[in-house]
């Protein structure tokens, strides 16, 4: 997002239709914005997920040394 103002005036001195440049970067931004949320909240996810994984792992391990005895 840094940089984008300067882009977006270029491209509004074109020829091409006002209307159509400003959709552009409006959708632009939406998008990138929530592919880049969705990035950070998959990450987020995968993270609990192990985390949770590695807790069951343990549970499991301790209630098999219980049978053993």
């Amino acid at each position: 997002m840094e940089n984008w103002i300067a882009v977006l005036q270029e491209s509004m001195r074109g020829d091409l239709n006002k209307f159509i440049t400003s959709a552009y970067y409006i959708a632009w931004i939406f998008i990138g914005n929530f592919i880049l949320l969705n990035l950070f909240l998959a990450i987020l996810l995968d993270s609990f997920l192990e985390e949770e994984d590695e807790a069951e792992g343990s549970e499991e391990e301790i209630l098999q040394r219980k049978k053993a005895k």
